[in-house]
């Protein structure tokens, strides 16, 4: 085992003495702390590549959300899922959009740009799946407020996560289940474990399968992306059927980075479309694309090399990389990104649906009348209940701009400076950001949009990164994944597909698990 998850000696310097966190008896903690470890190692709950293998940092109990909440942001996803598939469409109105951010932003100039190249050419794949996760925090500023959802941003590439979000939900039922076992001879310490908790009590005397599912809901994450995955694969397999050239050999072709420590969420994803559709699956960064893939003149059919020799046509190209301008480390890479977007597969996501993910599209669909003019009614006014506050940068913006830039530098500790990025560590905070706003020229101003701080409420929480145990008062970020597979015409599949929770201890301004600045956790429902 010492060679599967590091060196005894390592493990060794690195162990605690029993202590106590998030208001948890030391006996409690140590017990928590080794049930989560071995079943992190017995359950692929890892991260790493090629080994040593660590367990991925997560919370040792789950995280209090009020069930109201959570059944409101899973009634989200439908709209949200049928949004990015009709902005994406409309190619008028998203590079309209996007268009303003560009002239100081080189990566995101670059993604408009192969998009409206695809679009002029004509794309020859109608057929698109999008893979969202809409994230929200709750907001309540004081113990009296009444508390919602709003949501922090709308991801529509690279997702992470779908299969250890799936683990720490089996996770936190095994180790809810056995505390209550353990702690069963013991009130007081019981007493100790639940204060502050809600939903705890009730998730450890659960004994019927609906009384733990009330408390610790399922999550299908792994299985529905796979599943997704699989259809949009099956869908290019009958088109080139159809054709009266059936490929001999068909794969999904995950794009990942050169270096990534998430792999094993990767593969666990990878396993699941295997072992319940066999559907193959390839990894391979965007230079390999590059140098082995061979686009077909006629009908722009994408060949790549295989591991052991020959060619495999890809089916269905997944972008588990290609949201950052650090994965794009040459003009190979971006070259190997627009013949990717160029052929016949199906993009997961296409660039188009990418840019439909952007900051600006969110603050721009959270104006009046625009998320009107792609859902209905009912639908849009739905997602409005959830929109926090935004505001855009324009440089042509006037006093209205002006005015929300100097609100922003009087108190920067009331709003987010957020650059077109994903993944953690871009964003502007307090004086930061204050400090952004006053040396930004307007026209740099335009690459941003500012959104107004959530206040979200605080739990006691036990948090363990590569065992070692902390905590204290945390805030929680729930994600909801949407599948969509649509040709614009028909749409083959929307829902909802699970959920991801991460904590971070109150303080911790940004929300990214690998970056460092959170762990992932599970919800507890309490009504």
């Amino acid at each position: 085992m010492a060679d599967v998850l590091g060196s005894n000696d390592a493990q060794q310097g690195k162990r605690q003495r029993k202590m106590s966190v998030a208001s948890l008896p030391a006996a409690v903690c140590e017990a928590l702390r080794e049930h989560t470890l071995h079943f992190a190692a017995c359950h692929g709950a890892l991260l790493g590549a090629q080994g040593p293998f660590k367990h991925a940092p997560c919370s040792l109990l789950p995280y209090p959300f009020p069930a109201s909440l959570f059944t409101q942001a899973i009634s989200l996803s439908k709209p949200f899922n049928m949004l990015v598939d009709q902005c994406a469409r409309d190619t008028n109105w998203l590079f309209r959009v996007v268009r303003t951010t560009v002239e100081h932003d080189e990566f995101t100039r670059r993604l408009l740009e192969i998009a409206e190249r695809v679009t002029a050419e004509g794309v020859v794949q109608p057929l698109q799946l999008s893979i969202n996760r809409s994230d929200y925090m709750i907001e309540q500023p004081s113990a009296n407020a009444t508390p919602r959802i709003l949501q922090v941003e709308l991801n529509t590439i690279s997702v992470s996560f779908p299969s250890l979000s799936a683990k720490m939900c089996e996770l936190h039922r095994h180790t809810v289940a056995r505390l209550a076992v353990d702690l069963a001879l013991t009130d007081t310490a019981h007493a100790e474990v639940v204060r502050g908790r809600p939903g705890l009590s009730a998730a450890m005397n659960a004994t019927s399968a609906a009384e733990v599912e009330a408390a610790l809901p399922s999550n299908a994450s792994v299985r529905e992306v796979a599943a997704a995955l699989a259809q949009a694969h099956d869908e290019y397999a009958s088109l080139v059927s159809a054709a009266g050239t059936p490929a001999p050999c068909l794969v999904v072709l995950m794009i990942v980075a050169t270096t990534e420590s998430n792999v094993i969420d990767q593969r666990g994803l990878e396993e699941q479309l295997w072992r319940e559709h066999r559907v193959p699956m390839l990894r391979m960064p965007l230079a390999q694309v590059h140098a082995t893939g061979v686009l077909s003149a006629d009908s722009r059919r994408l060949t790549v090399a295989a591991p052991l020799g020959g060619l495999v046509e890809v089916s269905v190209a997944y972008f588990r990389a290609g949201y950052a301008p650090g994965d794009y480390t040459g003009e190979a890479d971006w070259a190997a990104r627009e013949t990717l977007e160029r052929s016949l597969c199906v993009k997961c996501p296409s660039v188009h649906q990418q840019l439909a993910g952007t900051k600006k599209v969110q603050q721009v669909l959270a104006q009046p009348g625009e998320v009107e003019r792609f859902l209905p009614a009912a639908d849009a006014a739905l997602l409005r209940t959830c929109f926090a506050k935004l505001y855009g940068l324009e440089a042509d913006g006037g006093a209205a701009v002006d005015a929300i830039v100097q609100a922003a530098i009087a108190q920067p500790e009331g709003f987010v400076l957020k650059p077109q990025r994903e993944g953690g560590g871009n964003n502007f905070y307090f004086a930061e950001l204050a400090q952004a706003l006053r040396t930004m020229s307007p026209e740099e101003r335009s690459s941003y949009i500012l959104m107004e701080r959530i206040r979200p409420p605080s739990h006691q929480m036990p948090l363990m990164r590569e065992g070692i145990l902390d905590g204290g008062a945390a805030t929680c970020e729930l994600g909801v994944y949407g599948v969509i597979l649509s040709d614009g015409k028909r749409v083959l599949a929307n829902r909802s597909a699970g959920h991801l929770l991460r904590v971070k201890l109150e303080g911790v301004d940004e929300g990214g698990v690998c970056a460092g600045f959170a762990v992932l956790s599970s919800p507890v429902l309490y009504y």
